[in-house]
């Protein structure tokens, strides 16, 4: 191999697709020997980037130029944003941790795949599909990073000094990131772990994995219909709220849960819009165990509603209650990388507290979490020792809002803001959002944000109308309702329904059949418990007919 050229370029602003972007993609070859110190080409900036120094194949300038029916010639050194054009350099056997020494002094380590962006399209002028192509071409590129620095010039020869004894290719990491190969978790944690790899494969990686075992999580150790449960423990969170511990009454393991997923119980009581059936109710889990050994419902006591008025008057520790394994789709998404929003109103705090801990479990190099809970008074907020210990020991920024707060509530200790939260407040919370990549400061406006909200429809409505004014993403907004009931018969009494489930973007389907005399929690399918969950944590639809949320 033989190096042809080296490329420098500086930060500059461009406008891509209508937005003004901080980019180094632009490059300029050096005449020269260059000096390549630990940041990699003297002279040279990356905007977001980590790795220090970008390679490309001389030969791959032709096979593009060749697919895209483009004169060579057109194209100049550093035309696809390297700092080293190697003549003869084939990426597809490289692993990562593999060393490689340019001339007499240089020595760099593999590190992983080009990553491209939208700025390959602007430079290409080509759609945003093509980032895919070019990612699995096996022409894209590798980055490195500098192990020992040194002076470098055109025409230095370029050797493999060292093979690395884990033997991941370039080509595994960019299958896993931008194609269709599966993963296991125990291959992904190994390549994670990985001494040598970059930090933008590894940010893409480690969402892979979160994702992975979250979709475990709703298949693990799951039961059919109902299943008996002890009531271990009942808390006073506030006057209006209690926490129910509940565990398995056969002692025997109990399925796992997405932060943000509900239980079905089966009440001892008649459902008056149902003689003779059972009162079903559900409420969000309020807590989160990577392997839990118990459940936890927070449940606020409702003024007209009978399953919560049966749960705080009636039931006792020892009761035992028919429960139905975790289900819901309103869950935390912890295979992202971006900073997370977590707005609650009143109850609306218990999947929220949930998907805050889970998103701390993923640990110190977790995004920043930002949660907004509104409430009365801080006698009537529920479950805020846990949010103040949260906040104590992670990185955790809170905003507690009162809108009827009494004397012995105090501004700055107990709440931040009195009355009711607007966007100014929001704005204000997220004045310094921004993540840190690979040493790296990157500011995160409102639109790079995952917001999830929970609680009433009122609330929720008018908090994402500003948000969406705002700058918020539309797409990345999540919501769920509660509602309080009585068990009348709000909705209209239901004989039959058949539903078909079908997974986004696939041929794959299930369908099932319900009746009136069966369990509303359940359906009578036509494909195995575990692949119906499994669908179901996929499927966007209704919720669950004569359910209502949390009462």
């Amino acid at each position: 191999m033989i190096l042809k050229n080296i490329c420098v370029g500086k930060k500059k602003e461009i406008s891509v697709q209508g937005r003004t972007v901080k980019t180094a993609y632009l490059k300029e070859p050096q005449n020269g020997p260059v000096l390549i110190n630990e940041d990699g080409p003297e002279g040279n900036e990356t905007a977001v980037h980590t790795d220090s120094v970008y390679a490309f194949a001389e030969e791959n300038y032709q096979y593009w130029a060749d697919q895209l029916d483009i004169d060579r010639e057109e194209w100049s050194a550093g035309f696809f944003a390297e700092n080293l054009t190697i003549s003869g350099l084939k990426e597809s056997e490289l692993c990562v941790g593999d060393m490689v020494a340019i001339g007499d002094s240089v020595q760099l380590v593999v590190s992983g795949p080009r990553v491209p962006c939208l700025k390959l399209c602007w430079r290409m002028k080509q759609p945003e599909a093509f980032i895919r192509e070019f990612a699995l071409s096996g022409k894209s590129g590798v980055y490195f990073n500098v192990l020992k620095t040194g002076v470098i010039k055109p025409g230095d020869p370029v050797e493999i000094v060292h093979r690395a004894p884990e033997a991941v290719l370039i080509g595994e990491l960019v299958q896993y990131i931008f194609g269709d190969r599966g993963a296991d978790i125990d291959r992904l944690a190994f390549i994670l772990g990985l001494q040598s790899i970059s930090e933008t494969s590894k940010l893409l990686l480690n969402n892979q994995y979160y994702q992975l075992v979250d979709s475990h999580r709703t298949t693990e150790d799951r039961w059919q219909e109902w299943r008996d449960f002890s009531v271990a423990e009942i808390i006073e969170e506030t006057e209006q709220v209690k926490s129910f511990i509940l565990r398995a009454a056969d002692q025997q393991p109990i399925a796992p849960y997405r932060a943000g997923q509900f239980l079905t119980v089966k009440l001892p009581i008649e459902d008056e819009a149902n003689r003779g059936q059972p009162l079903i109710r559900v409420w969000s889990i309020s807590d989160y165990q990577d392997k839990p050994d118990h459940y936890r419902l927070s449940i606020k006591k409702e003024s007209n509603g009978r399953g919560s008025g049966f749960m705080h008057d009636q039931l006792s520790v020892g009761d035992k209650l028919p429960v139905a394994a975790p289900m819901g789709r309103f869950v935390l998404d912890r295979g992202g990388f971006k900073p997370i929003l977590l707005l609650a109103g009143g109850i609306g705090i218990t999947p929220v507290l949930s998907m805050l801990k889970a998103h701390i479990a993923k640990g110190d190099n977790a995004a920043p979490i930002y949660l907004v809970h509104c409430c009365q008074k801080r006698g009537l907020q529920p479950l805020r020792r846990e949010l103040d210990e949260l906040e104590k020991h992670h990185n955790v920024t809170t905003l507690h809002v009162f809108d009827q707060p009494d004397g012995s509530d105090r501004i700055g200790v107990d709440y931040d803001i009195e009355g009711f939260v607007n966007i100014k407040h929001i704005q204000d919370l997220l004045a310094d959002c921004h993540i840190v990549h690979g040493g790296k400061r990157v500011e995160m406006p409102l639109a790079e944000l995952d917001v999830y909200m929970c609680g009433p429809a009122i609330f929720q409505e008018k908090l994402k109308e500003a948000l969406i004014e705002s700058g918020a993403n539309s797409g990345r907004i999540f919501q769920e309702s509660f509602q309080a009931s009585s068990g009348d018969n709000a909705v209209g009494k239901i004989e039959r329904a058949t539903v078909r489930f079908t997974r986004q973007g696939s041929d794959e389907s299930a369908s099932a059949e319900w009746k009136a005399e069966d369990n509303p929690a359940f359906f009578k399918t036509d494909v195995t418990i575990s692949s119906f969950f499994t669908l179901l944590s996929h499927t966007h639809g209704p919720s669950y007919p004569g359910l209502v949320r949390p009462l």
